[in-house]
């Protein structure tokens, strides 16, 4: 039988951070920079362990059959009392969809909002599964230029011009692939373009609560006068990615439409992993456990950093994020990145190619993404030693 896919859903980007992974496995040393997981140390194991206990145990039955749709009620009480106490926001009018990790998010929002066509605006590099589910839908992720201040906004509106456009994507607060924060003057820059040409932004914001370093800045949603704002937040990072609990806010009428979208398509998250989050939320000191996870970050971060500014070349840049989970390397345009990265894999240092999170009409840069998450401090600093030397051998002091 012949069956044939839809363009759409085979216009993905190249897999480098899949081809980090595999190579690497089973290689006897190898030290990988590419890998976005959460710090194994900033897990509370024991913590959530008990809470699995607790909660099988109560209401097992409560578990074993079907719930609300809208997600467990506690967690939504939780979640919401911090978007409002912690963060600022105006619940009013706002409804809240709890989901499967903020990463289903990323699909719900272009399928329900979204036609054929339509122009999704994002940064020029950004998270890759962003840029595919705005492509599976057949709209277009326009990639934005960005500075070190994050999307530039004379270049999106310029984009935003064409009366195609539906949202903005931004992750606003450590970005990822580039560890930049957007500065509060550049995001209402951005708000007021979005205003203009009646567009959607969309804020995910995974990484906002773990800030080492800076001044907190004032997310798009707690300055949200007109309810264009969909704001996506996750446990994932600061609990466990594998629960797979995350949440959208946003202006009430789209939020029902995402639920029933959501409901037709996915039906019930796991109610398991809702309550555990809730009762370690309701069992814990969540700031204080915060505090914990940004030391252990800022830790690995500052081992990276140090070793790059004793030991790299003048000639590339890496970006000091302030918190989150990533850095950038931007090297001379005259590197051959390709062979650049095969000669770190063989000397066993695992690094992504920017290509990885190119979005649309983005040509081929000169840069890599580094996480610092996973490696202990030791192999965090082995493995940058291998990185800066190699920088001055391709590059010069």
């Amino acid at each position: 039988m012949s069956f044939s896919l839809p363009e759409r859903v085979t216009l993905k980007g190249p897999n480098f951070i899949r081809e980090v992974f595999e190579r690497g496995v089973g290689v006897p040393g190898f030290i990988s920079f590419g890998i976005g997981n959460p710090a194994p140390e900033a897990i509370p194991v024991k913590v959530i362990e008990d809470a699995f206990d607790f909660i099988v145990h109560e209401n097992p039955m409560g578990l074993l059959q079907y719930g609300p749709m809208q997600g467990d009620a506690r967690l939504s009480e939780l979640t919401l009392e911090r978007l409002s106490k912690v963060h600022h926001m105006n619940l009013e009018g706002q409804g809240l969809i709890i989901s499967n990790g903020a990463g289903q998010l990323l699909g719900l929002v272009p399928i329900t909002v979204c036609e054929p066509g339509d122009e999704v605006y994002m940064d020029d590099y950004t998270f890759t599964s962003a840029i595919n589910s705005v492509r599976n839908m057949g709209a277009k992720a326009v990639g934005i230029k960005t500075d070190e201040f994050g999307m530039i906004p004379s270049e999106l509106e310029k984009a935003a011009q064409s009366g195609k456009g539906k949202y903005i994507y931004l992750i606003p607060n450590f970005q990822n692939p580039t560890g930049i924060t957007m500065p509060l003057e550049r995001r209402k820059e951005i708000y007021a373009i979005a205003s203009k040409y009646d567009l959607f932004i969309y804020e995910d914001d995974p990484y906002g609560e773990i800030r080492f370093a800076g001044e907190h800045v004032p997310s798009f949603k707690s300055f949200d006068t007109e309810n264009r704002v969909l704001y996506a937040g996750s446990y994932s990072k600061t609990l466990s990615a594998g629960l797979r609990v995350g949440f959208l806010l946003g202006p009430e009428d789209v939020i029902s439409t995402i639920q029933a979208l959501k409901n037709n398509t996915a039906g019930q998250m796991p109610l398991v992993t809702q309550k555990v989050v809730a009762h370690v939320l309701d069992q814990i000191d969540y700031d204080a456990h915060l505090e914990n996870v940004r030391k252990v970050y800022k830790s690995k971060c500052d081992a990276m950093m140090r070793v790059f500014k004793e030991k790299g070349s003048s000639k590339v840049h890496l970006t000091e994020p302030t918190g989150g989970m990533f850095a950038w390397m931007t090297m001379p345009d005259t590197v051959d990145c390709d062979e650049f990265f095969e000669t770190c894999m063989n000397k066993n240092v695992g690094i992504i190619k920017c290509g990885a999170f190119a979005s649309d009409g983005v040509e081929n840069g000169h840069a890599f993404r580094l996480s610092y998450t996973v490696p202990t401090i030791p192999e965090i600093e082995k493995g940058m030693e291998i990185l800066c030397a190699l920088t001055k051998e391709y590059c010069g002091e």
